[in-house]
């Protein structure tokens, strides 16, 4: 991995956790393999070879980084999924490796009494702060 995205990543605290390969006997054609925090609520990451592609949120306060894999590889949910799991399966075909990491914050905060969902409050600045490609992560 190139060690500028590599470095970035892990500044802000993400570990590499699994990857995704091709897999002729599921519907979408893709399927993954976690190696940790795969019961937790994570901001994530996709890398493709050295470029950082996209970053995602388990929106839910119940939803874990295995289950939003499963999204993908089901092709479960909105435009969003679809268009990720097809450009993940683009990917690997092309012969590119794509790995998954996971950022798992370990603080909480509040603002006059609110609490603040730091995985939702992180996901806009990390995209920003990774430049990640805009094909993957469409602004709003």
């Amino acid at each position: 991995m190139n060690k500028e995205v590599e470095m970035k990543l892990t500044d802000y605290g993400f570990v590499e956790v699994g990857k995704w390969k091709l897999s002729e006997t599921l519907k979408n054609g893709v399927a993954f393999e976690l190696h940790a925090l795969e019961k937790e609520r994570v901001v994530y990451a996709f890398v493709v070879d050295d470029k950082a592609k996209y970053v995602g949120i388990c929106q839910s306060k119940n939803k874990t980084l295995a289950g939003r894999m499963m999204s993908y590889r089901n092709l479960a949910g909105g435009g969003t999924t679809k268009r990720v799991a097809n450009k993940i399966k683009d990917s690997l075909t092309e012969g590119k490796t794509v790995r998954i990491f996971a950022l798992k914050p370990e603080q909480s905060f509040s603002f006059r009494g609110l609490n603040v969902d730091l995985i939702k409050g992180l996901e806009n600045p990390l995209i920003c702060a990774l430049k990640v490609e805009c094909e993957w992560n469409k602004q709003k």
